[in-house]
């Protein structure tokens, strides 16, 4: 029985998410193996994430303390019990270690795996939802605009965030089609006006329950930012707005870029853009010499409209998919292929 490890080192949300689904891919890929992890615990959204994943045995969260690291001594079958964490806590030593640059979702085996909420959450999170007014006779669309005030982001890469505001259309647009709008986010977040059928979890949301929100969402809308990855693992139709890269892997899922200019004023093309882009589905671009334009209210209000009647056998509250039967084989070193190589993707304009 092959034991495979996979050492989960990021810290933001999207890449721990790609992190696992990769690792989750390995050991589909390998019948009858046991799959086991070892993260930093620096975040909450972690713990609850290794609980999702249905083929991890079991996880090991290591103090949020960069003088710990990765206990390889362990993994090789060499810590002792009172020393290494991972022999300390009974996990058996690795046949197979997955180490961070070889769980970049370029490296997925294909289909890529499923996130599942165990029953008993699943359960606890509609009840939550339901008495924050969330109806389950009407369907509803999560929805997530990055800012930049989020405490272990502050500032970085603003040009990824978006206005909020330019986001009001599209919400009272889906508002006025008889669904809900449920917002995610933290506290930091510019507020939103208090509209009928718009629910706020930035405000006072646990992870948890944004995590059940996007899972049963009819649909997710997303911009450059870890929830849009929460959305694709939970197979739950996705947009990414605003989007410096692709960001999603799904059949069907959407990709609104921003506008790119040059320093000329010459505006990129998508054709342009997506060449640019790496196995990560990141846009590679030099920032000096180039800015970004965001989305027009009115074309994220159509995006909306497009991902509701792309979804219109979904009237309700979703019901989660199944998880994708194996069908790549096993290779290593993991190949790497383009997402684009992979998904038939909707390019927005």
């Amino acid at each position: 029985m092959t034991v495979i490890a996979a050492f989960l080192g990021t810290q933001t949300l999207g890449d721990f998410i790609m992190y696992h689904l990769v690792a989750a891919s390995v050991a589909r890929a390998i019948p009858g193996s046991r799959l086991f992890a070892v993260y930093r615990d620096d975040r909450p959204y972690k713990a609850p994430l290794c609980r999702y994943n249905p083929r991890l045995e079991r996880a090991l969260a290591l103090p949020d303390d960069p003088a710990v690291v990765c206990p390889v001594d362990g993994l090789a079958g060499l810590g002792a019990a009172d020393g290494d964490p991972w022999a300390a806590a009974g996990l058996p030593p690795a046949d197979l270690l997955l180490t961070p640059s070889m769980l970049n979702i370029g490296g997925c085996l294909w289909p890529p795996p499923a996130l599942y909420i165990p029953d008993a959450e699943a359960a606890d999170g509609a009840a939550r939802l339901t008495a924050r007014g969330l109806d389950p006779d009407r369907w509803f669309a999560a929805l997530h605009m990055r800012e930049n005030l989020y405490e272990h982001r502050f500032g970085v890469d603003a040009r990824r965030s978006v206005d909020p505001s330019t986001y009001l259309p599209m919400i009272r647009d889906l508002l006025a089609r008889g669904g809900q709008v449920v917002r995610l986010g933290d506290p930091s977040m510019a507020p939103l006006p208090d509209l009928p059928g718009f629910i706020d979890l930035s405000r006072t949301g646990t992870f948890a329950e944004q995590a059940w929100a996007v899972s049963r969402a009819r649909f997710f809308l997303g911009t450059d930012t870890g929830p849009t990855q929460l959305a694709c693992a939970f197979k739950t139709p996705a947009a990414t707005t605003n989007a410096m890269g692709i960001g999603v892997w799904n059949d069907g899922d959407l990709v609104a870029l921003k506008t790119f200019v040059l320093s000329t004023g010459r505006k990129l093309t998508r054709d342009a853009l997506l060449d640019m882009t790496d196995t990560g589905m990141q846009v590679i671009y030099p920032k000096d010499e180039m800015d970004v334009v965001d989305n027009l209210p009115d074309d994220l209000a159509a995006v909306g409209r497009h991902m509701l009647d792309r979804t219109e056998d979904c009237p309700a509250w979703r019901v989660p998919a199944p998880d994708p039967a194996a069908g790549e084989p096993l290779a290593l070193p993991l190949p790497w292929h383009h997402v684009l190589d992979r998904a038939d993707l909707t390019m927005w304009g």
